[in-house]
């Protein structure tokens, strides 16, 4: 059996990860809309396809 202490710091570490993963998903979902507005940009300036595509 673990003991008190060990215990804590799994449930941190737990506790960090869920974090860690709510913060990538934000970022990741910005970085997205980001690329997603910027695409539209490109496109919108000169009706041509990001990326240069003809």
């Amino acid at each position: 059996m673990m003991d008190p202490v060990t215990l804590m710091l799994l449930g941190t570490v737990l506790a960090v990860l869920k974090v860690a993963d709510a913060l990538a998903q934000s970022l990741l979902l910005r970085a997205r809309a980001e690329l997603a507005r910027a695409q539209a940009a490109a496109r919108g300036q000169d009706n041509k396809p990001a990326g240069g595509a003809q």
